[in-house]
């Protein structure tokens, strides 16, 4: 029967289905009248609705126009109601001071109306309660307005057309918000941008101009809220439906207002972020915003979020923003749509009437050709479903050949693939597995540091990781291979060591001819099968080990060295050593070499790392010590040179004074040299014991309150005995006589002495002037400002290069030494500089090649105390000169 059957390939029957579809095109000509028909609908339907978004594109411009005008104007009138409250705030300003306003509450920063802000603010709170009334009156006028208020910069002082000093938060501070900024910035009416605001917690919009004093200085601003909402109710309210909507745009191309635009978990202190419609990443949308922030006036159709829509848009000239109104293109063509819907479901209902019929007298067609497609189908689905399973995982799977075509060959050929593919998968997951577990292991020996604890776990993990039932662990030492660690299992602990006290009892030489040396020569893994009666095993090791078969594989380190070698067997479940057993084993040793090396390499660091802080600590101590003993040096020295230099100096003057008898005019000469001469040595006697003071800790800072100028005026006098006969003027200016500093007086009057002298020093004529004001600074050692008086010595001198200015308050470095012939210890800036920082102060130095240099150093003011008049005299000094009142 079978040899009778035919056999047709898919060649002959894709011929014979291809057959049976030719047919089809007469069904195409049955429909052609029916497309005909839906042709001329579609092009209907699209006539309608070029016509109906002609008309749209029109009206939303008009729209757009008239709502930008209508916004603009809105615009204009509050400004200029806000620009007349300003106008007639500055009459009041220019006036004079305000006289007692009403009961009003106004808010001081910070924490409100309390009496005791209120106290600290008289005439900025009276003066912001003489204007409140207007601010209320304009704000009733006009419906749009949500909230009025004038605030000013002394003490933050804030007044509002209605009271809301009770729902402000206790940080509040005008100027601080948006619109006080913008106003203050341009010194102009500005439209601010859309913030949160800190009573209604909506997002506003504010109109805000500034207030000035008679001098022209901005003192406060003015400013009119509108809510978002209320502009979105009233100002951008059209009238084209729900799906459409309006917009504002500022000209940095940020959305003002929108319909959806939300202050949830947004608090009034943070910045309100809102879309930037110029980082949008649809190009067409970026130039359609380019022109509605450069003020033009048109209409673009966009496609948003997969929909097209209608963008139309008008410029509000007098704030720079620009209107725009969003309409859907669906509300457009849906009409036309709709009615071309009804057509289309008439013209399906005569479609399937035709269909039917077409069915009915083609039945045959279609049975046959499911027929066919059967035949050739059903083998191919058992090919697909075979896939399937073999896709699943079951590799064991076999397709059944019930076919002598291509189909039974392609099983045949799935079969062998699908058996193949099993035995790749399990090899595969094998591979895995090791690979995991010696990444596992790997991870696990990163840890440890300790050589002897990394020795002592290798033998163990081989058992726990690999599943081997023993293991050993040889090392090279020399010309020796020594067994360092061995595992035997748990309740074998003393035939572990019993085998290791055996191996070593002989230890195997590497120049020998047993395994262990083959195999750390050849760098081969080995497995021994018959330990007994192999004639290169050391049997005195085989008594104690009684093993019938084990594997031993080298141990390779860096550079691809044998350091050692592993040894494993299956002692207790007797499995048979395979060569997968063998390459497992090998490949860990590989990651166990690698990390004995490198745990030596770190233990022989950590002790190089140890020796090498001894030495450093020891040196340290040398140095400190020498230090110490410079610094002894000094003071000994400079007490001992000081009493025959001051003797010297003594009987100078008394001669040179004449009290002995009279001298010659050459004996006066002489005597004045060496006089002069002794007071150089005695002055850089004392900066050298005033060195050893400072470095012994033995410096005494004495701080006193005390008027800078009689400081000034001591250090000037005494200075004016160095410039005679050179064309230098010295002069002080001071803001103020009564200006007082915290600090030692006599270390400040050195201070100013050496930097006098060296100013003159280095100046061969022009002006040494000595300057003095207030600054704000952090104190050394806490978070709180204090107020220092910043005292500067300027002169018209050689100047200093910048690349030395970190030189010149180092000890014994004259950075100018041998180009003026002015010569010194090169003690004095560096004394200068450790006494200001004792009182508290710092130093620092401003200078220019050949203009001259400008030393700065800064002492602290008295504090405030309330039983020290002086002292509060001084902060009320210095904070007048810091506002710019002193007179």
């Amino acid at each position: 029967m079978a040899r009778w059957r035919l056999r047709l390939n898919i060649r002959t029957k894709l011929l014979a289905l291809a057959l049976m579809l030719a047919w089809l095109p007469l069904l195409g000509v049955s429909w052609f009248g029916l497309q005909s028909l839906a042709t001329a609908r579609a092009t209907a339907e699209e006539s309608t609705i070029d016509a109906l978004r002609r008309q749209t594109e029109n009206s939303l411009a008009e729209r757009a126009a008239d709502k930008a005008k209508l916004y603009n104007s809105t615009l204009d009138h509050i400004q200029q109601q806000v620009e007349s409250v300003a106008g007639y705030a500055n009459t009041l300003i220019a006036a004079g001071p305000p006289t007692e306003g009403g009961g009003e509450r106004v808010w001081v920063v910070p924490g409100g109306a309390t009496p005791r802000n209120l106290a600290n603010y008289p005439e900025t709170v009276a003066r912001a309660r003489q204007i409140t009334p207007l601010i209320r009156t304009m704000v009733a006028r006009n419906q749009l307005i949500s909230l009025g208020y004038v605030a000013f910069e002394t003490g933050g002082v804030i007044a509002f057309n209605q009271d809301i000093i009770d729902k402000l938060p206790y940080s509040f501070d005008p100027r601080d918000r948006p619109w006080y900024k913008a106003a203050k910035t341009q010194k102009g009416t500005v439209w601010a941008d859309t913030y949160v605001d800190a009573n209604t917690l909506q997002l506003v919009t504010t109109c805000a101009t500034p207030l000035y004093d008679t001098e022209g200085r901005v003192i406060g601003v003015v400013g009119f809220d509108i809510l978002l909402q209320t502009i979105q109710q009233d100002l951008l309210q059209t009238d084209i439906g729900a799906q459409g909507g309006a917009f504002l745009l500022n000209s940095d191309g940020q959305v003002l207002v929108a319909p959806q635009m939300r202050t949830d978990n947004l608090q009034w202190n943070e910045q309100f972020r809102t879309e930037n419609l110029l980082d949008s990443d649809d190009p067409r949308l970026r130039s359609v915003v380019n022109r509605m922030v450069n003020g033009e006036t048109g209409i673009k159709r966009l496609m948003v979020d997969q929909d097209d829509i209608y963008l139309a848009y008008a410029p509000v000239n007098y704030s720079g923003w620009s209107v725009g109104i969003i309409y859907p293109e669906s509300a457009i063509s849906g009409p036309a749509k709709a009615v071309g819907s009804n057509i289309a479901t008439q013209q399906d209902d005569l479609r399937n009437q035709v269909a039917i019929i077409l069915l009915l007298s083609l039945i045959a067609l279609p049975v046959v050709g499911a027929t066919l497609t059967l035949w050739l189908t059903r083998p191919l689905r058992r090919l697909q479903l075979g896939a399937q399973r073999v896709a699943a995982g079951n590799f064991s799977h076999q397709i059944a050949v019930e076919s002598n075509d291509e189909i039974g060959d392609l099983v045949r050929s799935f079969n062998s693939m699908s058996v193949a593919l099993g035995q790749q998968v399990d090899e595969l997951e094998d591979n895995l597995h090791r690979l995991a577990t010696l990444n596992e292991v790997s991870n696990r020996f990163k840890t440890i540091v300790s050589l002897p604890e990394l020795l002592d776990m290798i033998p163990r993990s081989v058992c726990d990781d690999l599943g081997f039932d023993r293991a050993a662990l040889y090392l090279a030492e020399g010309s020796y291979l020594r067994c360092i660690a061995a595992s035997f299992g748990k309740g074998n602990e003393q035939q572990a060591i019993d085998f290791i006290e055996a191996a070593n009892n002989d230890p195997v030489s590497l120049e020998g001819s047993t395994i262990e040396a083959d195999i750390m020569r050849s760098g081969q893994a080995v497995i021994i099968d018959n330990p007994w009666e192999h004639p290169k095993i050391p049997q005195a090791k085989q008594e104690v080990a009684q093993s019938e078969s084990y594997v031993q594989v080298p141990i390779f380190g860096h550079d691809e060295v044998i350091i050692g070698l592993l040894s494993a067997d299956y002692q207790f479940s007797q499995r048979e050593i395979t060569p997968r057993d063998a390459a497992q084993l090998l490949t860990y040793a590989s990651v166990v070499g690698l990390t004995i090396e490198n745990t030596k390499l770190y233990n022989h660091l950590e002790q190089q790392v140890t020796q090498r802080t001894t030495e450093l600590r020891a040196a340290m101590e040398r140095a400190q010590e020498a230090d110490k003993l410079k610094t002894q040096f000094l003071a000994a020295i400079s007490h001992e040179l000081r009493t025959p230099l001051n003797a010297i100096i003594g009987f100078s003057t008394v001669m040179l004074d004449e009290l002995d008898g009279p001298i010659t005019s050459m004996q006066r000469e002489d005597l004045r040299t060496i006089n002069q001469n002794g007071r150089v040595l005695l002055h850089l006697i004392n900066e050298l014991l005033d060195l050893a003071r400072i470095e012994a800790n033995r410096v005494e800072i004495s701080p006193e309150s005390f008027a800078l100028s009689e400081v000034v005026g001591e250090v000037t006098d005494t200075v004016q005995g160095l410039i005679v006969g050179k064309p230098i003027k010295i002069h002080a200016s001071l803001p103020s006589q009564s200006l007082r500093v915290y600090a030692d007086r006599a270390k400040t009057r050195q201070v100013l002495l050496n930097l006098l002298s060296n100013a003159v020093k280095f100046t061969s004529e022009g002006t040494v002037a000595i300057t003095a004001r207030p600054m704000t600074m952090m104190a050394e050692g806490t978070q709180q400002p204090r107020t220092f008086i910043a005292i500067g010595v300027r002169d018209t001198g050689i100047g200093i290069a910048p690349e030395h200015f970190g030189e010149i308050f180092e000890e014994f470095r004259q950075v100018h030494a041998g180009r003026t012939g002015a010569r010194g210890s090169g003690l004095g800036l560096a004394i200068t500089r450790k006494f200001v920082e004792l009182m508290g102060g710092q130093i620092w130095v401003e200078s220019e090649l050949g203009q001259g240099s400008t030393f700065t150093f800064t002492l602290p003011v008295p504090e405030l105390g309330p039983h020290d008049p002086q002292n509060e005299a001084a902060q009320d000094d210095a904070r007048s000169i810091m506002d710019g009142t002193h007179a």
